[in-house]
């Protein structure tokens, strides 16, 4: 099976799966250790003379791992994107970023409210700059193997939490009016930046692949997140959150999402957003991982489609429970073999895509 056929039958599957109302409907994507070159710390990087090193260390890592799964028919899709860390998501609005050697962490901007007037969009910003200039190197280096994946973005609520630090949970009790107009601008921020990150990735059978190495349709918003809820009351999400990732959203025909499993008290009222494609719920550290937590999961998530990370030997415990859902199952494994092995055993137990 070459790329080209093996690109078709992701799209296929994955183009039946996004119709599907009833559940029991499943996707997986396997994954398993190779061998891979070393990344060296980002912080070692001056990114104004030094981002394609950068990208070319993040290319080279990635290529082993294509290479062992050519043939493998799960339904990931070869792919890469610019990545730096969690700022890339908001240092477009002009922020200055802490690099770390795996990721990197954005500078607060408004210390007082009045400096939310400096906000300016604009395609000046280093770091619009920079996810612009990642595309386009990314882009010369295509050779067959790869295609370019959207990076994604943030909900209002997180990208207002990086412009002004930690101030934001005091603000949202003692400044609601100064938050309201601050989850106003990411709104339209969202609507500035969004649509060029999207044309920098590349078309895939009109849709896209996104952070996943998923297919998913065209006008996909995503993968969004909200982590600031996770630290507020159900209240504060109703106010602040849930009204703008509506405004967020529309004119978009899918939504991706990603919570965390921590603590999933504003997810029902999240999961009641208009089209939501697919809501990854994460393993956050000591809990219990959601594959082995369901009923809770499902209940929380109410008919959402679901993305979860599990190992292999977790998904054979647990794969007769899947089927009142539409599940995107990211399988690790041990080896390719294993790794065959589970997207049988996947294959044999979804309803038919």
């Amino acid at each position: 099976m070459n790329p080209a056929e093996h690109i078709q039958r992701v799209v296929a599957r994955a183009k039946s799966f996004y119709t599907k109302t009833a559940g029991g409907h499943l996707l997986v994507n396997a994954d398993f250790p190779v061998d891979r070159p070393s990344i060296p710390p980002l912080s070692d990087f001056d990114l104004d003379r030094q981002l394609t090193n950068w990208l070319d260390y993040h290319l080279a890592a990635k290529r082993p791992g294509w290479k062992a799964k050519a043939g493998l028919d799960d339904d990931s899709i070869p792919s890469i994107w610019p990545h730096f860390g969690i700022a890339e998501h908001s240092a477009w609005l002009g922020m200055e970023v802490e690099l770390q050697e795996a990721t990197c962490l954005p500078i607060p901007r408004i210390k007082v409210p009045e400096d939310l007037a400096k906000i300016t969009l604009d395609e000046s910003a280093k770091w619009f700059g920079y996810m612009k200039s990642g595309y386009d190197y990314l882009r010369s280096k295509k050779d067959g193997a790869f295609v370019l994946a959207i990076r994604g973005t943030m909900s209002p609520m997180d990208m207002a939490n990086a412009l002004r630090g930690d101030e934001l949970y005091t603000d949202f009790l003692l400044d609601p009016e100064f938050c309201h107009r601050l989850m106003d601008l990411m709104v339209q921020a969202t609507r500035w930046y969004y649509p060029q990150l999207y044309s920098w990735a590349d078309e895939i059978a009109g849709g896209q692949v996104f952070f996943h190495g998923g297919w998913v349709p065209a006008k996909t918003i995503g993968h969004l997140s909200n982590d600031t809820a996770l630290l507020c009351s159900q209240q504060i999400y109703e106010e602040f959150g849930f009204p703008y990732e509506s405004r967020q959203v529309a004119g978009y025909d899918h939504i991706l999402y990603h919570i965390h499993n921590e603590k999933l008290h504003y997810v029902p009222h999240l999961a009641e957003l208009p089209r939501l494609a697919l809501l990854e719920v994460s393993t956050d550290p000591k809990t219990v991982p959601p594959i082995e937590n369901l009923p809770q999961i499902f209940t929380a998530t109410g008919s959402a489609n679901l993305m979860l990370r599990a190992n292999s030997q977790q998904i054979r415990e647990h794969i007769d429970e899947l089927h009142s859902r539409n599940i995107f199952l990211h399988a690790t494994c041990q080896n390719r073999a294993d790794a065959e092995d589970i997207v049988r055993l996947v294959r044999d137990r979804s309803k038919p895509l």
